[in-house]
């Protein structure tokens, strides 16, 4: 068994890339041969095609990641999953929260691209079951669908933050993090206006925000302007490892986001046993602390509930990988579409 995962790969440290980095380990680990082609360094074209075409020849299961909510993203799925035919079988993962409503509105062509594409792949991997009920609707067949959380697993970080970020740690209490990209979805503005709020309650608190993106220039300014330059710290792009030891000393983990798939952040928080304050979108695991999206009245509400809940034993949440690795062995034998199991 061979695999090529196709999709980011880190950094930036963004849930597809660290869920396309964690199955390449854990599938390197258990001496299966893996190979990643990162799509964030390469442009689609001949070359890209022929790579992703040259390994299906050679009998390589193809398994593309991407987000699912943009026209590029079909027409990427589209190209890998004709290169897949030559082999019989392929798998897409779509990981955006937004697949559904980008589906909705779209127009007859779009939908119909999507569609067709989607029956190019042995199996379909939706990370939330929204995404599922739109494909459906799209008439795409259930038997080489189903719905599984890009979640692997977290144990306890390797790592430790370093003196001078400790330091900062030590000085702010409640502690927050969070990790985003700077995207309007992505609910930054929404988590500063709370975040204001808050500080009258506790004027030492801190919060640190993980992530990268276009809009990074404006989300400082937006901090300035609140007057939390003190209180909300930008790190901007961090490793995994460092990711898990910063969310584990916290006191709540938020996400804030206006849209979701199936958020990994969030059941890494969980399974360290922070709690966890969630809007109300996509899928979020049972522990979460939910409200409205968009809400703050509702976001500070679940923060206090958050706060006075005391930190719970690490869960033992179940990842995806078992069942990713019965797709892989399936897909691996198949010559055509699966039937459920």
């Amino acid at each position: 068994m061979r695999i090529l995962l196709i999709g980011p790969h880190p950094p930036p440290h963004g849930g597809i890339s660290v869920h396309v980095s964690g199955i390449h380990r854990q599938l390197m680990a258990a001496g299966v041969t893996c190979s990643i082609l990162d799509t964030s360094l390469v442009r689609p074209g001949l070359g890209f095609g022929w790579t992703v075409l040259r390994h299906a020849l050679r009998g390589w299961t193809l398994h593309l990641h991407t987000n699912g909510h943009n026209v590029k993203s079909w027409l990427l799925a589209l190209g890998c999953g004709l290169a897949g035919q030559s082999r019989g079988g392929c798998i897409l993962t779509l990981h955006s929260g937004m697949v559904a409503g980008y589906l909705e509105t779209a127009p007859l062509w779009r939908r119909k691209l999507a569609a067709l594409t989607c029956s190019l792949y042995t199996q379909v991997i939706c990370v939330g079951p929204e995404t599922r009920s739109a494909l459906l609707s799209l008439g795409v067949d259930s038997r080489g669908m189903e719905v599984l959380p890009a979640f692997l697993s977290a144990g306890s970080p390797p790592v430790s933050p370093e003196s001078e970020l400790q330091a900062w740690i030590g000085r702010h209490r409640p502690l927050f993090s969070t990790v985003l990209f700077f995207r309007p979805e992505y609910g930054f503005d929404l988590l500063v206006a709370g975040l204001a709020r808050l500080s009258r309650l506790y004027p030492s608190f801190g919060c640190m925000v993980m992530g990268s993106g276009e809009q990074r220039a404006e989300a400082g300014k937006r901090v300035r302007e609140a007057g939390l330059e003190e209180s909300i710290l930008l790190l901007g792009d961090v490793n995994h490892d460092a990711c898990l030891a910063l969310m584990s000393v916290c006191d709540v983990f938020l996400r804030p986001t206006l849209a979701d798939g199936d958020s990994i952040s969030v059941r890494e928080a969980l399974s360290l046993g922070v709690p966890v304050v969630a809007s109300r979108v996509g899928a979020r695991p049972a522990g979460a602390i939910l409200f409205r999206p968009g809400d703050v009245e509702e976001m500070l509400a679940a923060v206090d509930l958050a706060l006075a809940v005391k930190r719970s034993n690490p869960s033992r949440a179940a990842g995806s990988m078992d069942r990713l690795m019965e797709i892989y062995r399936q897909v691996d034998g198949s010559q055509g579409r699966l039937c459920p199991t």
